[in-house]
């Protein structure tokens, strides 16, 4: 009798599962057609004769939050390779420009510009080295203790913006080097990689 009871309970429960199951792929399904539906309302068919009215525009066939979601999505991209990737020049100037549409006035710019930044953390070193000598001196002139543990601090002070001025030295370095290596590899004359005498 308690394995008939056993049985009876468990067919009674797979017969509310399956109900609560198929119930639950009704709503599916019917939410997927109100979804067609709406997708079907939304659409749009641009002809021949339309196209002109487009053309400085984006055509879009999603729905307003996920344009505006993939709009701003698109921003940050935009926004991000704007500032590793140059804009392209004008179509009208006549300025020449290399194979990815970069104007000789950008790689003069930013040749001037990296070669600065070098030239800058150069004379940055050699005022180092200069203070350095300078500390030292005075650290071996002074007879007072207590100035001499603050020439100290300033000795190892300056060690330590020597060596973060070679590592920044050394960054720079590189990129001027990877700057001449694209420029060459996009097709940049070597003209444009120089700086113009006034």
């Amino acid at each position: 009798m308690k394995q008939f009871a056993a049985i009876l309970v468990a067919a009674f429960f797979m017969a509310t599962v399956s109900a609560a199951y198929s119930q639950s792929l009704a709503d599916l399904a019917e939410k997927e057609r109100i979804r067609r539906e709406a997708i079907k309302n939304k659409s749009k068919v641009i002809t021949n004769e339309q196209t002109t009215k487009y053309s400085s525009g984006t055509v879009t066939t999603g729905d307003s939050t996920s344009l505006s979601t993939s709009k701003s999505d698109s921003e940050k991209k935009e926004g991000e390779t704007a500032a590793a990737q140059p804009q392209a020049s004008n179509p009208e100037s006549d300025e020449p420009v290399d194979f990815e549409g970069r104007p000789e006035s950008f790689w003069r710019k930013t040749m001037a510009e990296a070669r600065q930044k070098v030239k800058d953390l150069e004379n940055e070193a050699n005022v180092l080295t200069l203070k350095l000598n300078d500390l030292q001196m005075q650290f071996y002139r002074e007879d007072n203790g207590f100035k001499r543990e603050g020439i100290q601090r300033e000795i190892q002070k300056t060690f330590y913006e020597q060596d973060l001025n070679k590592e920044n030295l050394a960054k720079a370095k590189s990129t001027l080097q990877d700057l001449e290596n694209e420029a060459r590899k996009s097709g940049a004359l070597p003209g444009w990689l120089t700086s113009r005498n006034p």
